[in-house]
């Protein structure tokens, strides 16, 4: 079975290996995690935050926005695919 992809705000696949930044609560919290590849699925590692990890397919109904962190080269590249 094939993955979905699954993007970030700015349309970018997210893929294991990346670092994504999102938000949450008030005042806001930065998260920077990593993501990895468990069982087929990308999980978002976000150690000193509760839970300390989630699957990515369900990280946008918590938290809303999120982004991967990429150079603008990265990005030209990601965008040309």
């Amino acid at each position: 079975m094939t993955r979905r992809a699954i993007k970030d705000d700015d349309g970018i696949e997210v893929r294991e290996g990346d670092i994504i930044h999102f938000g949450y609560g008030i005042p806001p919290v930065g998260v920077k995690a990593p993501v990895i590849s468990r069982d087929g699925k990308l999980i978002v590692l976000t150690k000193g935050h509760k839970p300390s990890e989630c699957s990515l397919s369900t990280l946008r109904k918590h938290v809303g926005n999120f982004w991967v962190e990429l150079t603008n080269e990265q990005r030209k590249e990601r965008e040309r695919k």
